[in-house]
């Protein structure tokens, strides 16, 4: 087992943002190595890469992350849009990818999921 990446790549005409969901309140996401603290942004053409911190024994599972990924930082109660999604293991394929997703606001950038393994995954923005 290793930990779940999931390599964030910005091909929008604008910045990308990414936060914890704060419904996961005990994940611990990292963003390009680092606890994030907060809502990181990302400018167009930069990537990224999330992930999190697993025990050893830890089974593919449906929910491993919780993130947001926003057109802006005010994705909260601002007139940001954002994607409030949750990354684990599809059960049919064994995959990773987004098992569910929330549209706050309609975003400005959509994504698509490619590169797809057991534990990692590429993830590319573009503006909607």
């Amino acid at each position: 087992m290793t930990d779940p990446v999931v390599r964030v790549s910005n091909h929008a005409s604008q910045k990308i943002c990414i936060a914890g969901d704060p419904n996961w309140d005990d994940q611990a996401l990292l963003i390009n190595g680092r606890t994030a603290n907060g809502t990181r942004c990302f400018s167009p053409g930069s990537q990224a890469e999330i992930s999190i911190r697993l025990g050893a024994d830890t089974e593919p599972d449906e929910q491993l992350m919780g993130v947001i990924f926003a057109d802006g930082k005010d994705f909260n109660y601002g007139r940001a849009g954002a994607y409030q999604t949750t990354i684990g293991h599809r059960p049919e394929s064994g995959l990773m990818d987004v098992i569910d997703e929330h549209t706050i606001r309609t975003p400005a950038v959509q994504y698509s999921v490619a590169n797809q393994t057991q534990w990692s995954m590429d993830m590319t923005f573009t503006d909607s």
